[in-house]
């Protein structure tokens, strides 16, 4: 079951928490089952004339709502791509949980003759990420900063359905639209995505999208 809704930030660390048995209305005795949950986001506003492409200052508020918006969550796995803006997304949760961030691929290991930077492509996350969260083990609950390029390839990886060539994807339906970015809204860094597998079961349970504090803005810094 795919939903998309757009949460009041104080209740979205809430909805994660319960999604499974009451949002979606999934049985108690799947709960009983451990389901690993994973949450998406992408990385917030980024200043590309710099060669690393860091978060702006509006991303590094958009970093304070992330916070804010996930903090009754607690993590066992954090992950990002190998750019330096999808990291400094979640260093700051990491930091608080005290969970180590795990970068695929690793930033300055060899990918195709060359070392990996924030130039690489960031197709490139797509096969390693997708590995390691197919591979977590019941109970885990996993944040993964991710790209525009990488995000739907990720999530069909994981098995969400690709929608049929032309087609985008119905209100409530779980399905991606492409597996690249060419229809990612290409200025929109609010979205949040939390899907519900279970490790014997290639199709997830469960994918709901968020959009986190609209209209909601940090203190300035």
């Amino acid at each position: 079951m795919f939903v998309f809704k757009r949460v009041p930030k104080n209740l979205i660390a809430a909805t994660l928490v319960v999604m499974t048995a009451h949002c979606l209305g999934v049985s108690q005795s799947l709960a009983q089952t451990q389901p690993i949950s994973i949450v998406i986001v992408r990385h917030a506003e980024a200043d590309g004339s710099q060669p690393t492409i860091p978060l702006t200052a509006e991303g590094r508020q958009r970093v304070d709502l992330l916070v804010h918006t996930l903090r009754g969550v607690k993590f066992t796995h954090i992950f990002t791509t190998h750019t330096t803006r999808t990291r400094q997304m979640v260093e700051e949760i990491a930091a608080r949980q005290g969970v180590p961030i795990i970068q695929l691929p690793v930033p300055g290991s060899m990918l195709d003759g060359q070392p990996v930077t924030d130039q690489t492509s960031r197709r490139a996350p797509i096969e390693p990420i997708s590995t390691a969260l197919l591979q977590l083990s019941p109970g885990s609950v996993a944040l993964v900063a991710l790209n525009s390029e990488n995000i739907f390839a990720i999530l069909n990886r994981l098995g969400v359905p690709l929608a049929p060539a032309g087609q985008s994807c119905a209100l409530g339906s779980m399905c991606v639209p492409c597996t690249d970015n060419s229809c990612y809204p290409r200025n929109e860094f609010d979205h949040l995505w939390h899907l519900v597998r279970d490790a014997g079961r290639a199709a997830p349970l469960a994918l709901v999208e968020l959009r986190y504090g609209a209209g909601w803005r940090a203190p300035d810094r």
